[in-house]
């Protein structure tokens, strides 16, 4: 039995890409014959208990507060782990492999799994640079560094989305060989092998979470004063706590601005197909589902340099940078947007498309994920007669205990 945790697993308080990539990968397994459990936290005391993602079972243990802010919300964190540990524990002789979607306090549960019950571990860094996932854990707002090498010492292994979070890991002492790099998938269109239109070179969007880290109201800013002077177009669409001031950023323009907010978007695929370029100003990703979606539909991203995107673009071949996220530096890697011909932008259409379909398709991450599992299963002690990945039986599911 795979187990897999995550602090949030659905949309009611989401992490953004972190739990869509939870589901993508958890439903794909699952619809392949695999046997996988996600485990998740919940704050509504109703809602603790199981329940089906598309066939996915779902344990959600409650807690009162985000067990992914720790800080002063860390005793919330702990009563969510402490759950998960006696769940781990309850059924260590069904687990052939736990699963951690981001390092936060589930990666001790996994680690101590590891260390006294010999259950192989997968620690997944969802986020680099500055808010590498594995600096995050090592800090006093969890249990400080001593924490954070329990954690590089007793983790089976840790996955990377990219080969800058395999540095961040490397950095902070986890050995090279306990890493492997697998990157974020998606469940990719039909392949279109028609000329990309080259009147979407000149419409833009923003799609992602309207967080204070994405920085979307100084970018609607700048690109107030850079569509005033072309014919340049740029909707926003996520939601988020930075919906207000986004909107108010953007009615700062008039009546006549073409920087817009659209709204929420449910489905991408259903709009990036009206785009040239997806702007990203986020102070750090991972590897942004934002990203791969819009170039899986030969939207050529244009973004800060973090993680994530460092390692899948080619300034001028497969998109552009912003050098910085302040005003000077937005406005100066949106210009280069103007220099770019309808010939020229429509050979980046193709690459960027070209290259989501070589290296994202969930199908082969879920292959990738299944060979590590098997890869792992070395390690348990006393290991079941069924390898990781065999089908077990909907009724064996459904007694997990707790």
């Amino acid at each position: 039995m795979i187990v897999m945790m995550i602090c949030h697993y659905d949309d009611t308080n989401s992490s953004g890409g972190l739990d869509k990539q939870a589901r993508l990968l958890s439903r794909t397994m699952h619809a392949a014959g695999h046997d996988v459990v996600m485990l998740a936290s919940t704050r509504k005391w109703a809602r603790a208990g199981w329940t089906f993602d598309e066939g996915v079972p779902v344990r959600y243990f409650w807690t009162y507060a985000s067990p992914q802010i720790s800080g002063r919300y860390l005793f919330a964190a702990l009563i969510w782990a402490v759950q998960l540990m006696l769940w781990v524990f309850w059924n260590r002789r069904k687990i052939s492999v736990l699963h951690c979607h981001q390092i936060r306090i589930h990666a001790f549960v996994a680690a101590i799994a590891s260390k006294f019950l010999s259950i192989p571990s997968i620690l997944k860094s969802a986020t680099g640079g500055d808010g590498a996932d594995i600096k995050a854990i090592s800090s006093r707002k969890y249990f400080g560094l001593r924490g954070g090498m329990f954690i590089v010492k007793n983790a089976t292994s840790f996955v990377a989305t990219t080969r800058s979070i395999e540095e961040d890991l490397t950095i902070f002492g986890v050995p090279q060989h306990k890493v492997f790099i697998i990157p974020n998938g998606l469940r990719l269109p039909p392949y279109d092998q028609s000329v990309p239109d080259p009147a979407r070179a000149s419409r833009a969007l923003f799609l992602s979470r309207l967080a204070p880290d994405k920085n979307a109201p100084a970018l609607a800013i700048a690109a107030l004063e850079w569509t005033a002077r072309n014919k340049f177009e740029l909707d926003f669409w996520g939601a988020g706590i930075m919906r207000e001031e986004l909107e108010a950023a953007i009615a700062s323009g008039g009546e006549q601005s073409r920087v817009r907010f659209c709204g929420y978007a449910a489905n991408p695929s259903e709009v990036l197909d009206r785009y040239g370029y997806l702007l990203l100003a986020s102070n750090a990703e991972g590897l942004s589902n934002s990203m791969l979606e819009a170039m899986a539909h030969g939207v050529v991203p244009v973004t800060t340099k973090v993680s994530g995107c460092v390692d899948h673009i080619k300034a001028g071949v497969s998109g552009f940078f912003f050098d910085g996220v302040e005003q000077r530096s937005l406005l100066d890697g949106l210009h280069q947007l103007e220099q770019v011909t309808g010939e020229h932008w429509q050979t980046m259409s193709r690459t960027v498309r070209d290259y989501a379909y070589a290296r994202f398709d969930i199908d082969k991450v879920v292959t990738a994920y299944i060979e590590l599992y098997q890869r792992l299963e070395a390690y348990k002690k006393n290991a079941e007669p069924y390898a990781v990945g065999n089908i077990r039986s909907r009724e064996a599911n459904l007694k997990l205990r707790g």
